[in-house]
């Protein structure tokens, strides 16, 4: 399926190694954010967005315990400036970095601008990308029907998918050689 949106933007290759500051001001680039796990970007039209909210308060409820502990990483990039920014991640209580691309410049560099709110500006297309470990797109979501937006369940879906591909994804115990498989011990 083509989205509007830069024409490399596909699954299979791979994300920019975008640097953005994030909401303390520090330049981050995706790589140092993902270091090597797989990760959820969502690109947020912006504070004033109902479904944004309701699309992040859902992750804060439900994925921000389990990112705790599974290793796999959660972006935000918005265009709303770091103040702004700070308070909207303060009041939904995520502990995840929000990107801040208050100039819009990374907004026209993937062209993913949407131009439909006369009041708000230039926004973000809601994206949400599914990124393997080494920013390969793995799926795409576009928000622009709140439906479209990736569930909890699909972005565990996602990741469990992601993290199986590891060799250490399953505990290797201490499984038998075939050459002992069935034989006893005779003690």
């Amino acid at each position: 399926m083509d989205y509007p949106m830069r024409a490399d933007l596909k699954v299979g290759a791979k994300f920019p190694n975008i640097e953005l500051p994030d909401h303390t001001g520090e330049l981050r680039k995706l790589s140092q954010l993902l270091r090597g796990f797989p990760g959820v970007l969502i690109f947020s039209r912006g504070y004033y967005c109902p479904k944004d909210r309701r699309q992040l308060t859902n992750y804060v409820a439900h994925l921000q315990p389990e990112f705790r502990v599974n290793y796999c990483k959660m972006i935000t990039v918005s265009v709303d400036d770091e103040l702004t920014t700070n308070e909207v991640r303060n009041a939904l209580g995520a502990d995840w970095p929000f990107l801040v691309d208050a100039d819009r410049t990374l907004l026209h560099e993937l062209e993913m601008v949407d131009t439909t709110d006369p009041i708000h500006g230039e926004v973000y297309i809601p994206y949400t990308f599914i990124l393997d470990r080494d920013r390969t797109i793995y799926k795409i979501y576009n928000g622009w029907w709140y439906l479209g937006r990736p569930t909890v369940e699909e972005i565990r879906m996602d990741l469990r998918a992601l993290m199986s591909r590891r060799q250490d994804w399953v505990y290797p115990g201490n499984s038998k050689s075939p050459e002992t498989e069935g034989q006893s011990s005779n003690v």
